[in-house]
């Protein structure tokens, strides 16, 4: 299949002339920590019964003033807020985004991108470019993300907060691909379960598993249960390098491999495959983005330099997943388009 360009382009493009281009390009870094930096201090929620002067938002969240003008100035440039008057910000439609109480909201995920070791680790981006190795670790003390926070749980809960956040987009693959014909689905590294919850909320016939870190776990039943599928779903502790639950039909990985290099994403699905147990009808199915060919804008060609850099893992063509999929024991089926930048990557086991 061929997989399209985003819809929304490269934000650098509309500048006059190559030279405005490139520094609107350069500038989007520091355009992006002034979001990051404005969600931790939840400015956004501040803004949710309409404008208010800055002087009050600087004495609600204990900032200076006039670097907190700043900030939203440079966040206003592209479109996250706006001033309604002199010294007075507002949120935009984008802006609404950052505020903690709306469905999808990303507050979490641009507080997560400014966290220290995951926003460092671009400075030293030239040593991954020339090894092909992380320099994430080392802002972790030599940790992975994910050792790191079960060692900072304020940062794991920020994590799992954001991940349930962009399954708000993910979850369209309940919508597009039929879980119904499968009597038991895992969503394996699930998290709190956001994605599980939609996929057993439209199919009301099928059983649920719901497999991560007990620092995941341990924040899905409330999810579970607000979805009205608790009665439904199992939640299980477990580390999918080494073994994964068997007994289901269909096998979820939502936003998990991306973070990983060839050979433990191979590791994952193998783990997979034997848990599958000689059922040929079993399938796993991979929620992710699909690099697509060309020099477009596609979020997937952004994220696999963020993923490189700081965890060592990637993105992946479709190309590439085939020859991934078949190196682990499986046929890749289809590719089924859901909402950008993801996906549903079907594979069967080849047995």
């Amino acid at each position: 299949m061929t997989v399209t360009q985003d819809s929304a382009q490269s934000p650098a493009i509309e500048a006059a002339n190559p030279h405005q281009q490139m520094l609107q390009l350069l500038g989007g870094k520091m355009v992006a920590a002034a979001v990051c930096t404005l969600a931790r201090i939840d400015v956004a929620d501040l803004l949710a019964d309409g404008p208010r002067p800055v002087a009050e938002l600087a004495e609600a969240t204990g900032t200076d003033a006039d670097m907190l003008y700043r900030f939203l100035r440079a966040a206003g440039s592209a479109g996250v807020f706006t001033e309604t008057a002199d010294g007075v910000y507002g949120l935009t439609p984008m802006g609404e985004l950052l505020r903690t109480d709306v469905p999808g909201s990303l507050r979490d995920l641009a507080a997560m991108y400014g966290e220290t070791s995951i926003w460092n680790c671009f400075g030293d981006a030239v040593d991954t470019l020339r090894t092909g190795e992380p320099t994430g670790p080392k802002y972790r003390g030599g940790q992975g993300w994910f050792p790191y926070m079960e060692q900072h749980p304020e940062w794991a809960q920020t994590f799992h907060r954001a991940m349930t956040g962009v399954s708000e987009k993910a979850i369209r693959a309940a919508e597009v691909f039929d879980f119904g014909r499968f009597g038991k689905v895992a969503d394996i590294g699930g998290g709190q379960g956001r994605l599980l919850s939609a996929i057993l909320g439209a199919h009301p016939e099928v059983q649920g598993l719901l497999f991560d870190q007990a620092s995941a776990v341990q924040g899905a039943a409330p999810v579970l249960e607000a979805a009205g599928v608790a009665d439904r779903a199992e939640c299980v502790v477990g580390d999918f390098f080494q073994s994964i639950p068997g007994g289901c039909d269909a096998y979820v990985l939502k936003a998990i491999l991306h973070d990983w290099n060839d050979e433990d994403s191979i590791r994952i699905l193998r783990n997979i495959r034997t848990a599958m147990d000689g059922n040929a009808e079993a399938r796993v199915l991979i929620v992710e983005a699909v690099v697509p060919a060309g020099d477009g804008w596609h979020f997937s060609k952004a994220m696999d330099i963020a993923m490189g850099v700081s965890l060592g893992g990637k993105e992946r063509s479709e190309q590439q997943w085939r020859a991934l999929l078949a190196e682990a024991g499986f046929e890749l089926v289809a590719v089924t388009e859901t909402a950008p930048p993801h996906a549903i990557v079907e594979a069967r086991p080849v047995f």
